[in-house]
């Protein structure tokens, strides 16, 4: 597995990071270069911001994790806009 191309790895990455419950993100970008994966992108939580990097780890073992994904801010006073019936 850690032979295949890059771009079968960025899928695997993409993919367990949409699906293991830890993450749930479709939308965090995955760029691997010279044995390093980058990702970037905005999540809701700081323990989700940290399961990125172990996610990501476990993933594709052996390759350097370099985690620059933000954690979403609202502004003071502001919250999720929730949805009552």
């Amino acid at each position: 597995m850690d032979r295949d191309p890059p771009h079968y790895q960025v899928q695997r990455i993409r993919e367990a990071l949409a699906h293991d419950h830890r993450v749930g993100e479709l939308e965090l970008q995955v760029t691997i270069r010279a044995g390093k994966v980058l990702v970037a992108g905005t999540v809701p939580t700081e323990e989700v911001q940290q399961a990125v990097a172990t996610v990501v780890a476990e993933t594709v073992p052996g390759l350097e994790v370099h985690n620059h994904t933000t954690v979403a801010s609202f502004p003071e006073g502001e919250e999720e806009e929730v949805e009552r019936l």
